[in-house]
């Protein structure tokens, strides 16, 4: 930074980015001049034959040119190493060591043509293989570096480079109307140039009309926000890396602040006492959440095949093939009657989103309707309806091709097509022509309609309705949700990932009656509108303006911990300023930071935002530990800063989302809602044992009689027994205690505390019980706290000292043999600990025995 002017045009890189490619050409030079003269002086040739004579001849001339190569490559990479970023007064020797290297490259082409004459000449007659193999490899290497000197030519050619130059040259005159003129000029031609680029990136030259002017709109785009800015990709990047720092920097500053109220960051969001966590310990909070866990399974199906194999890449492609009506004959698991629209020839997509339910036992989620049309600002969806959820789902595939993401980078604010408004509702242009592309399709192919009267036997007409989405179907669902609410206003909205810059504030304020979104960690998407890539380019300019580094050391030292030395440096900072004058590096650059994009409205994310953070352990030698999760109610302004870090592109994918939902669940003890389903289903396939779990608390086992056979309560279903309190005993059947766990940590009142024994690890002596005559034997476990145990912290949630309740069995029917007992090991019993926010489940075996005078262990 700034950009290279040489033959009066500036060129897409910095005099500080030449460090890398004088390397690699040094280093192959190097290796070439040692083979060269090994060859050349270290194996004899035969001076009877021309041919020999004459490539050796040829060869010490060449030896010349690479010792010249290897001088004016070390001098570019000495001179680019240099000043900094901004400062480029000790490389403007470079241009003039480039010139001399390019007139170096012509003499190159010289000798390879050259080369390639003597092969046509002398490579049949000539019978010296070594003078034969001497002439490839000289011609080779020759071609070698012509080839990358092309390409990186052409990669760095600016179009607009000799218009930028005069614009340059004319404001130092302060000539204003040729000033405005050439101006004008490179603004046209870097539209221009970001056009060709897009279309070239996206293999179309030929496109709709929809799609040419998403082309237009996403080059002005690029256009303005580069405009007038002189860096080159790799300042980008050195941006980003101190930028990181410095945001990293900033945090910890503020946490070693004394009066501070900010307790902690977690996921780069600060945390104060006035964070409002979910509260999972809440029942209808905990079932809101299993539902968002639950729906994210028909987000991630509408990604298709793709996805289906990028997370099952071996038995997903085996899975996919023998449903596949191309490759297996039959296939009654996938026959049920589905409308689709433009799938493959083989049905891929629709048979990995049946798939995608089918391995998680969803059997109840029947598709209707999916259409895999893809055009700009028409995106996929499919349509299902889940008789478990008695619900009709809508599901928008996220960002999947180049058309979706020219739906994306269509960002300018757009009025919402509806009638009764409540304020300026505004959203993403390119999203609310893609909602309004769903709600046609919906009202013309009668898709809602079809769902709805799927099976009116079982009620669908009364079903409700439930929009989802990731990234750019998140954005779109909830834009349909504003269109769909005045025919169904009890619809819902779960917009996982959705881009930052969506709703305007009115419309966001009124979308949190109906829609959720879901943020993992520092996803990028979620942060990225027009109005904060506007403060990320100030910022990154900063940054840049600020560093007194060298380019190469910044990127380098990018790639592990950067250490202190290569912080970027604070104004008021006597020790930050370069070795030159400020005024020298400000000259370069006299607007940068005044210049701002067209002013844009506003726009945040959709909804009530959940937002899924986690703690950062520190990185040790032999590993890290793995991070504890957690999920708190955030506010839609707060999503107003890019937040630099490796995992902000890595958290906004689905799978990752869906797998971040999932481990706020861990220290609870909590199965997904998924897996809850599978297991009711196998349950009522399962034959039901006679023996039944109670929990009680100690009062009232010390209180109760013993039961003489097995009939101690009416047995109730699971969710039935999570809502017991403490004082009730409920019976469960055996084959059900598997999944057993309570939703509210709180349902079940803790029992006093107990002594029988010291810690969890430690075995719990049990008085002895006597069996009675009925064959029925009542056995009490407890488990109490280690009260030598340091108190926990919240983060510890998932320590295994916690206190346990009191499970009172009762084992009847018990056939007796030779050993005079029996085992109860295929149905384990699990014990059920709860401390406030968390819960686990252990295992337990027992072995009871048959005789009066044995003991329950």
């Amino acid at each position: 930074m700034p950009g290279m002017v040489m033959f009066r045009r500036r060129w897409s890189v910095g005099s500080d980015d030449l460090v890398l490619p004088a390397l690699f050409l040094f280093l192959l030079h190097c290796i070439w001049l040692v083979v060269l003269s090994v060859v050349l002086f270290g194996l004899p040739y035969g001076s009877e034959q021309s041919c020999s004579v004459t490539l050796v001849d040829h060869g010490r001339g060449y030896l010349g040119i690479l010792v010249s190569c290897l001088i004016c490559e070390s001098a570019i990479m000495w001179l680019s190493m240099r000043g900094s970023i901004l400062y480029t007064q000790p490389r403007e020797a470079v241009q003039y060591v480039i010139y001399i290297r390019l007139a170096i490259l012509l003499v190159e082409l010289v000798y390879a043509v050259v080369g390639i004459a003597w092969l046509v000449q002398y490579y049949q007659p000539c019978s010296d293989v070594t003078a034969k193999n001497l002439a490839l490899g000289i011609v080779a290497c020759n071609w070698l570096v012509i080839f990358s000197v092309c390409v990186t030519l052409t990669c760095t050619f600016d179009p607009t480079g000799r218009t930028f130059v005069k614009l340059k040259a004319t404001r130092r005159r302060q000539r204003n109307l040729t000033t405005y003129t050439l101006r004008h000029r490179l603004e046209e031609g870097q539209a221009s140039s970001w056009s060709r680029r897009l279309k070239f990136f996206m293999c179309c030259t030929r496109a709709q009309d929809t799609q040419s002017d998403a082309y237009s709109e996403v080059a002005s785009l690029f256009a303005e926000f580069f405009r007038d800015l002189d860096i080159v990709p790799s300042d980008i990047i050195a941006g980003l890396v101190l930028l990181r720092q410095r945001q990293r920097s900033k945090r910890s500053s503020i946490l070693d602040q004394a009066n501070n109220d900010i307790l902690a960051f977690l996921s780069g969001m600060p945390v104060t006492r006035n964070t409002r966590y979910l509260d999972l310990k809440n029942a209808a909070e905990m079932n809101m959440y299993k539902d968002v866990c639950y729906y994210m399974l028909f987000a991630l199906a509408a990604y298709g095949w793709p996805m289906y194999l990028m997370r099952k890449p071996a038995c997903g492609l085996c899975r996919l093939a023998s449903s596949c009506p191309c490759t297996s004959v039959s296939s009654s698991r996938l026959s049920q009657s589905v409308t689709v629209e433009e799938d493959n020839c083989c049905g891929c997509n629709v048979l990995a989103i049946r798939r995608h339910f089918l391995d998680r036992d969803l059997k109840q989620v029947q598709i209707v309707y999916t259409s895999c049309h893809d055009a700009v600002y028409e995106t996929p969806f499919f349509v299902a309806v889940d008789h478990a959820k008695k619900k009709v789902v809508i599901s928008i595939r996220g960002t999947l091709s180049p058309k979706d993401a020219l739906t994306d980078l269509t960002g300018d604010s757009e009025r919402l097509p509806v009638e009764e408004q409540h304020g300026t509702w505004l959203g993403h242009k390119g999203m609310v022509y893609s909602a309004e592309y769903i709600k046609k399709k919906l009202e013309q192919e009668m898709i809602l309609s079809q769902a709805f009267g799927r099976d009116l036997n079982k009620g669908t007409m009364r079903y409700g309705l439930v929009i989802v989405g990731h990234s750019l179907g998140a954005g779109t669902a909830a834009i349909l949700s504003f269109l769909l609410r005045p025919q169904y206003p009890t619809l819902h909205c779960y917009s996982y990932s959705p881009p930052g810059g969506l709703f305007s504030e009115d419309a966001m304020e009124y979308s949190k009656d109906f829609v959720t979104s879901v943020v993992l960690g520092k996803d990028l998407v979620p942060r990225l509108g027009l109005s904060q890539l506007e403060g990320f380019r100030r910022h990154l300019l900063e940054v840049l303006q600020k560093s007194n580094k060298p380019k190469w050391r910044i990127i380098a030292g990018g790639t592990k911990c950067i250490p202190k030395s290569e912080l970027p440096v604070e104004a008021d900072d006597p020790q930050s300023q370069p070795a030159a004058p400020p005024s020298s590096r400000m000259w370069l650059h006299p607007s940068d930071l005044s210049i701002a994009l067209s002013a844009s409205t506003p726009l945040y994310p959709p909804g009530r935002i959940i937002h899924v953070v986690h703690n950062h352990p520190p990185e040790m030698c032999c590993g890290q530990e793995e991070p504890t999760y957690s999920a708190l109610w955030g506010d839609n302004k707060a999503f107003d800063e890019v937040i630099i870090s490796p995992a902000m592109l890595n958290e906004h994918m689905p799978h990752m989302v869906m797998e971040g939902l999932n481990k706020v669940l861990d220290p609870l003890g909590l199965v997904s809602e998924q897996e809850i389903s599978g297991l009711e289903e196998l349950e009522a396939t399962q034959p039901t044992n006679n023996t039944a779990v109670v929990i009680a608390s100690q009062t009232e086992l010390n209180s109760s009689p013993h039961p003489s056979d097995s009939s101690l309560l009416a047995i109730t279903d699971v969710p039935f027994a999570a809502s017991h309190t403490g004082s009730e005993a409920v019976s469960v059947p055996l084959s059900a205690v598997d999944s057993f766990s309570f939703s509210d940590a709180e349902s079940v009142l803790p029992p006093p505390p107990l002594m029988d024994c010291a810690s969890v690890s430690e075995p719990c002596p049990v008085p002895p019980l006597s069996n009675s005559p009925s064959n029925s034997l009542l056995g009490a476990l407890s488990v109490a706290e280690d009260a030598s145990a340091a108190p926990q912290t919240r983060s510890d949630a998932h320590d295994s000292h916690l206190p346990v309740d009191r499970i009172a069995v009762s084992v009847s029917e018990i056939p007796s043999d030779q050993s005079n007992y029996a085992h109860i090991e295929n149905h384990p019993l699990k014990i059920v600990t709860s401390r406030r926010s968390s819960q686990q489940q252990k295992g337990c075996g027992l072995q009871v025995s048959n005789s009066p005078s044995d003991t329950l262990v």
